[in-house]
């Protein structure tokens, strides 16, 4: 009687189980799983929040797509590479980013998204974070929401192609204190919007406030 001896010559810790559906045609290596578990914790870090993985799948997918009506191929396998780049370019970036916060002691001067060139499109990873509960949004604002402060200042901000003074925008958004405008401030950052804050050569200017283009 012939003995058949049956064992796994894969050494132990290199196997990887793919996935079926969406999340397996991005989720299709080892290196991508050692790649997610580098940039999550930074971008947790950066955000506030944890990263959709389901949002950045969906992202992967769409580039994937454009990709494969130009040069053909297979969706799976470029969802695959588009998911690898995107991560290599993400830990790059937010890595950057992160170690400069972790240098700064003022919150307002720290930064909560990242933007950053993909070719020829601007990825921005405030696109990614994991959204709380299930109401609808518009612009990073739950739609029916409309006289809160960071909505407010939000506004204040984007109809200015100029940056403007913190106390013009106190006025105009109805900000009672200081301490209020600099929580309003911090909140809309870690939204994902960069307010940029041009401070004057002398103390006697005061500083002024505009959204990143």
């Amino acid at each position: 009687m012939t003995t058949f001896n049956i064992a796994n010559t894969m050494p132990t810790g290199t196997f990887h189980k793919r996935q079926s559906g969406l999340w397996g045609q991005v989720r299709a290596s080892a290196e991508i799983e050692a790649k997610l578990a580098r940039v999550e914790p930074l971008f947790k870090e950066l955000h506030g929040r944890n990263m959709s993985r389901r949002d950045f799948f969906n992202k992967c997918r769409e580039l994937a797509r454009g990709a494969k009506g130009d040069v053909g191929g297979y969706l799976q396998y470029m969802s695959q590479d588009m998911a690898g780049i995107l991560l290599r370019q993400m830990h790059t970036a937010i890595g950057k980013q992160v170690r400069r916060n972790r240098k700064l002691k003022n919150n307002i001067l720290k930064r909560s998204s990242v933007t950053f060139e993909l070719d020829a499109i601007t990825i921005n990873t405030a696109d990614f974070v994991k959204r709380v509960g299930t109401k609808a949004t518009a612009d990073g604002f739950a739609l029916g929401k409309t006289d809160t402060l960071i909505r407010k200042l939000h506004e204040a901000l984007t109809k200015r192609k100029y940056a403007v003074t913190k106390e013009t925008l106190m006025k105009e958004v109805g900000i009672p204190s200081v301490s209020a405008f600099n929580t309003a401030l911090v909140n809309l950052r870690r939204k994902g919007f960069e307010v940029e804050t041009v401070r004057g050569s002398h103390k006697s200017v005061a500083s002024k406030y505009s959204l990143s283009a």
